[in-house]
């Protein structure tokens, strides 16, 4: 009877040293797969508000086609911003915050290269001219509050002002 009690204890012990090495196993595989999903979840997270910050600078450009477009409708062709003199109305149009993020116009110009100004320039058409244009340098910047992640948005606005018809 004692080499029976002597075997079940011995049993017993390794019965439980095997438990205990396969609980620390699966609690090693456990933390490992909490930290994949926690990292792989917050870079998630991160790529959210970064593609919340690019649509808020592209609502901003959108904001200032149409503002461009409305202004040339109307025969106005000054539409620098900052503006030269104080206008209120545009400063509040193009810096607009939400609940979760902003925008922000910071230039409409004329775009430049090389020394050159894109500024009603002639637009020919088989050597014959049809219209004028302008060539419009926009940069905004969107901001997703969440994280303060921020992008900027540089686009060029090809606008023709005019169509003669012979």
């Amino acid at each position: 009877m004692i080499e029976i009690n002597g075997r079940n204890s011995t049993r017993r012990g390794f019965i439980a040293m095997v438990a205990l090495i396969m609980l620390v196993i699966f609690a090693i595989l456990g933390v490992a797969y909490w930290l994949s999903s926690r990292l792989t979840t917050d870079m998630i997270f991160a790529e959210s508000q970064r593609i919340k910050a690019r649509n808020f600078a592209q609502a901003a450009l959108e904001k200032v086609k149409i503002n461009i477009t409305n202004q040339y409708n109307m025969n106005n062709h000054d539409l620098e911003y900052p503006p030269r003199y104080t206008n209120d109305r545009v400063t509040k149009e193009y810096n607009i915050q939400f609940a979760d993020g902003e925008f922000k116009v910071v230039s409409v110009k004329p775009y430049e290269q090389g020394g050159r100004r894109f500024y009603n320039v002639a637009h020919h058409s088989k050597g014959v001219k049809i219209g004028n244009y302008d060539i419009w340098e926009v940069t905004t910047h969107g901001v997703a509050k969440a994280t303060g992640i921020t992008a900027e948005l540089r686009a060029l606005v090809k606008i023709y002002r005019d169509q003669i018809v012979y």
